[in-house]
């Protein structure tokens, strides 16, 4: 059995009842009252709610309902006329304005909509006819070739200027060069030439590090810089003996003279000689470079004694009148 159902806060309990109380109950009917029409607004329904049984209060509900329901649709069905007037009337004003302009009134056209029985069409908003050929503002055959030829001569004056700034390019690459050639040709008359001290001039360069500790560690050479491609002649004629790659020089030279000393070339750019060759007094036998472990284009000389120590270069090319300066 289900438990009590409450309706508007008060708890309704099923309870048996007799025949005789259930004949009763369904013979008594509900008590509500309705008012009357009031004027022309519609119906205003004054209903009275019974205190009875639940059944008797659901039926006056319903009843409630079905008057505000009909005060509605007559409400509704009253607006109608109002609204065709409206309509009609704006449809002789545009007619009066037609004939006024003198010009001849079109058939009507439009949506027609059913209101309520009533047939009343809604005319179209009028639609602007296409511009002329050749009127302000419209675009023609000519007009599209000419901005296609237009496109055709930018997109030829950008070649044009890109082709110009790759030749101007070229052209300072070639001066360039032939300058750089140039110096190098001076370079080399300059080194083969003797020094007032009856010894080779062996590059034209600067000293830009000697001999000893370097940042924490020993260089056992010196360091001329000057230009890649600087002329770099043999002070004293001997053997080539290392011609090619070399670890942290990059490439080198090396090269046994007549009393067992070894003069080293590192860091070169080309080797003009290889190894067994017998080089003179004053030859090419390199260039300058920037290769190994270089920080910019300089030769690194390195002399070595018979018995095998690393000497300082300086003292050894002022003593046999080298020039590298």
């Amino acid at each position: 059995m289900s438990g009590p159902v409450t309706v508007h806060g008060r708890k309704i309990v099923a309870r048996h009842r007799s025949p005789r109380s259930r004949r009763a109950i369904a013979g008594s009917p509900p008590a509500a009252a309705f008012a009357a029409p009031v004027g022309t607004g519609g119906l205003r329904p004054a209903l009275a709610l019974p205190s009875g049984p639940l059944q008797w209060r659901m039926a006056a509900v319903v009843a409630a309902g079905g008057v505000v329901a009909a005060a509605g649709q007559a409400a509704y069905t009253g607006s109608l006329p109002d609204f065709e007037a409206g309509a009609n009337a704006l449809h002789a004003g545009l007619t009066e304005l037609t004939a006024d302009a003198g010009v001849l009134e079109p058939e009507p056209i439009g949506e027609v909509a059913d209101l309520g029985g009533r047939s009343v069409r809604i005319p179209l908003a009028p639609v602007a006819a296409a511009p002329a050929v050749g009127a302000p503002g419209t675009v023609t055959g000519a007009d599209v070739v000419a901005d296609v030829v237009k496109a055709a001569d930018l997109h030829q004056a950008a070649l044009d200027a890109a082709r110009k700034a790759a030749e101007e390019a070229e052209a300072a690459r070639l001066a360039a060069e032939a300058e750089a050639a140039r110096q190098a040709e001076e370079l080399a008359k300059v080194g083969a030439s003797q020094t007032a001290a009856g010894g080779i001039q062996m590059l034209v360069g600067r000293v830009s590090s000697g001999f000893g500790l370097r940042g924490g560690a020993s260089h056992m050479g010196l360091d001329i810089a000057a230009p890649i491609g600087t002329p770099i002649h043999v002070p004293l004629a001997g053997t080539v003996i290392a011609s090619g790659p070399a670890s942290g020089f990059g490439l080198w030279v090396r090269v046994q003279h007549a009393d067992g000393t070894i003069t080293t070339y590192g860091h070169i750019n080309r080797s003009f000689v290889s190894v067994g060759q017998q080089v003179a007094k004053g030859e090419q036998i390199a260039e300058v470079g920037n290769r190994g472990q270089s920080t910019g284009p300089h030769l690194h000389i390195e002399v070595t004694t018979p018995g095998g120590s690393k000497i300082n270069p300086k003292p050894w090319l002022d003593q046999q009148g080298i020039g590298y300066t």
